[in-house]
């Protein structure tokens, strides 16, 4: 009896740590979430759920009623952010990127002005072309070290930006990447970068 009981609590705490929710702090991001990935139909996102989703679309494309999305950590099977991700999510000010990460593709933060902070997880090996493009928002961003290139524009008209250090695994920076980064006063290229188009820094420093 005892066996069948301890069998019995351990078979619930094991289903109700996969059915863990995921609350969320911005309820259009619960929605959007719930509408396209919610695969057992009970209103709620869960750890698992999110975890399996291994393409986002664009299904947050130029959303600007959203605000944070610190959530999309749970989403630990991405290994990418795809191009126009969250393209024009203008009131975006926070949001968490999984480790899993390998690539930041275009346009993925086109015109996130709203955003302040954003961590590129250590995997990511490339930022495509426009990836930042006017995140005016951005003080700061720290490049990983395992990143080789960096698409054109993809910094470009950050006016936020006052430093920005690229890693010796950098060997591309494309045109015009950037450019227009009115407040960016230093910056630190390593020798390891064999291309580099002459405009990379256009008028930023």
């Amino acid at each position: 009896m005892k066996r069948f009981l301890f069998t019995t609590i351990a078979s619930l705490c094991l289903i109700g740590g996969h059915a863990q929710n995921i609350t969320f702090a911005d309820a259009n991001v619960k929605s959007i979430c719930v509408a396209n990935w919610d695969t057992n139909g009970d209103g709620e996102l869960s750890e698992a759920e999110a975890a399996a989703v291994t393409n986002l679309g664009s299904v947050f494309s130029r959303r600007k009623s959203i605000r944070t999305f610190d959530e999309l950590r749970y989403f630990t099977g991405l290994t990418s952010i795809g191009n126009y991700a969250f393209n024009t999510c203008s009131s975006l000010t926070s949001i968490t990127i999984p480790s899993s990460l390998t690539s930041i593709g275009d346009y993925a933060f086109y015109e996130c002005s709203g955003l302040t902070s954003i961590t590129i997880p250590s995997r990511v090996t490339s930022i495509g072309d426009y990836a930042f493009f006017d995140c005016r928002g951005l003080t700061s961003i720290t490049i990983p070290s395992r990143v080789t290139s960096i698409g054109s524009y993809a910094f470009e008209f950050c006016s936020g930006l006052t430093s920005v250090t690229i890693p010796n695994s950098v060997t591309s920076i494309g045109n015009c990447a950037f450019a227009d980064c009115s407040s960016l006063t230093s910056v630190t290229i390593p020798n390891s970068v064999t291309s580099i188009s002459n405009s990379a820094f256009k008028d930023c420093i």
